[in-house]
């Protein structure tokens, strides 16, 4: 059930509807069902993984609370927990790599392994609720959190359905109170939930959705469309992944709104980031939150990067030294995420060790930088300087998701020489078979101007959201003429121009098959 069909909008409407039956102090029990009830569609054969690995979470964390003393048990107990889980991750979703690689390192010597790929099926979400409930076992560990004693509250968050499906990742601190003191019943948070999600509608099946036939078709055919084409479908995509995860987190932050669950936030505006530190911390929030927390402050932390940090300060000076133990841990959590993206050394390149070249790159060469402006009296706090730094991140961005959209590592590099290439007689083809198709040159300039209409707003929506301006409250502030206006619109809109319709198999969200 994806949840731009008719079938999830039926499912949300009659939950919320039940959810409110329930007594206050017994509604996360519904949670509960209507979570296990959404897991079971999609997964009910591999439901066994999701329990196991529920079961190993919530007895380690009682047993580390409660019942063993000494930190070496504690610390074995953990151990062997998270082992098992990762350990699930890494067969049902990575494995491939391991084929991937032998054939790839073969291909060098021009030795034809001949491994072919393992195909297991995967619980939805497991990407997802594997690594909150790594963060809940670590933070009972850490003593953050007493370990929770029910062990049904501790599977209602790990397999609450909305964040099953793209996230966002959620932790047990934050949760707790909402999903378990729940408030009365409130119009409002109907009201915010139920416009949340026409809006992310509106950006994954009016923008998204659109933009993706174009991608597609550019980077299906690469050896026709080359030059130009590459340029047009990897900015396309720019676009069509960030209205495509970030549409998904609109919709589920909605849905779970309606239950009056808040959910964090996974987005702030990226593309108007200065650099990509700030790209970054402004994308994928939860990730990188999760990633910072649970992988590289425990590894700057480890006595073996300390000691790390004693040799480098004492071999390359304190300056310079003390900046190697903190590249190191980067490495590693990028290369993580970059796993976490897909089995694919695409992806570990992408997802991970580019953005991390990117990051220390900049931080290893801000000096220069900073006296290169002052020498050219830039005015840094200028406007067109804000928008130099901006298309800046998102060039450098470009290419990540270049990268990203070859079929293989290798191929990648060929992709990139194909921007310097150009066939002009491959317009007129694209421009009638991918772009009008069957439809009149009116309709096809009558939609393309809406969507670009609806991309310009989303923009403004940003902007203002980057001012730090509460776009959510002022809309709800306008006068209620004005917002059943832009409601209505906005639904007319994605009804009439979002891909969709009998026969159609909604698009995958971008983030979830990650």
């Amino acid at each position: 059930m994806t949840i731009t069909s008719l079938n999830f909008f039926v499912f949300l409407g009659l939950t919320t509807i039940v959810y409110y039956l329930f007594p206050k102090k017994y509604r996360w029990i519904s949670l509960l069902v209507f979570s296990l009830a959404f897991f079971s569609l999609a997964s009910i054969e591999v439901a066994g993984y999701f329990v196991f690995g529920v079961a190993t979470i919530y007895i380690s964390s009682r047993l580390i609370g409660e019942k063993l003393t000494t930190q070496k048990a504690k610390k074995a107990t953990i151990v062997i927990a998270l082992a098992f889980n990762i350990a699930m991750l890494f067969l049902l979703k990575y494995i491939n790599i391991i084929p991937n690689t032998i054939n790839g390192f073969g291909e060098l010597f021009n030795i034809d392994f001949h491994l072919g790929t393992i195909n297991l099926i995967a619980p939805i979400g497991i990407s997802y609720y594997t690594l909150s409930m790594i963060s809940y076992l670590v933070d009972v560990y850490w003593t953050t959190i007493p370990a929770e004693k029910n062990f049904f509250k501790v599977m209602l968050f790990s397999c609450y359905y909305p964040c099953l499906i793209s996230g966002p990742f959620i932790r047990y601190t934050q949760m707790k109170s909402e999903f378990f003191d729940n408030g009365d019943f409130e119009w409002d948070n109907i009201f915010k939930g139920f416009h949340r999600v026409v809006y992310g509608l509106l950006k994954k099946m009016v923008i998204a959705d659109n933009l993706a036939i174009i991608v597609n078709a550019i980077f299906a055919d690469t050896d026709v469309y080359s030059g130009p084409f590459i340029v047009i479908g990897v900015v396309f995509y720019a676009l069509q992944i960030y209205c495509d995860f970030s549409g998904c987190m609109d919709i589920v932050i909605g849905a779970s709104k309606l239950y009056g669950v808040k959910l964090p936030e996974n987005f702030e505006s990226p593309f108007f980031s200065k650099n990509l530190s700030e790209f970054w911390r402004r994308w994928h929030i939860t990730l990188g939150s999760w990633g910072k927390d649970y992988i590289m402050y425990p590894l700057l932390k480890s006595e073996a990067f300390q000691k790390l940090n004693k040799k480098s300060k004492k071999k390359f000076g304190k300056k310079l030294g003390k900046k190697i133990p903190v590249f190191l841990a980067i490495l590693i959590l990028w290369v993580i995420i970059g796993i976490w993206h897909g089995a694919s050394y695409k992806y570990i390149f992408a997802a991970g060790i580019l953005p991390w070249i990117y990051l220390t790159s900049s931080e290893l060469l801000e000096e220069s930088f900073v006296k290169l402006r002052n020498k050219l009296k830039i005015n840094v706090e200028s406007k067109w300087f804000h928008i130099f730094q901006s298309l800046r991140t998102l060039f450098m961005m470009c290419i990540v998701w270049l990268f990203a959209l070859a079929p293989s590592f290798t191929q990648s590099f060929a992709l990139i020489a194909d921007i310097f290439k150009f066939d002009p007689t491959v317009v007129d083809p694209f421009i009638s078979e991918v772009i009008m198709g069957d439809h009149t040159l009116y309709a096809v300039l009558f939609k393309w101007a809406v969507i670009v209409v609806t991309m310009l707003g989303v923009a403004i929506v940003d902007y203002l959201k980057y001012n730090n301006v509460d776009v959510a409250e002022k809309f709800n502030s306008c006068n209620h003429i004005f917002r059943f206006a832009l409601l209505i619109a906005m639904i007319g809109v994605t009804l009439m121009f979002g891909v969709y319709g009998p026969g159609f198999v909604p698009a995958d969200f971008i983030y979830g098959g990650f």
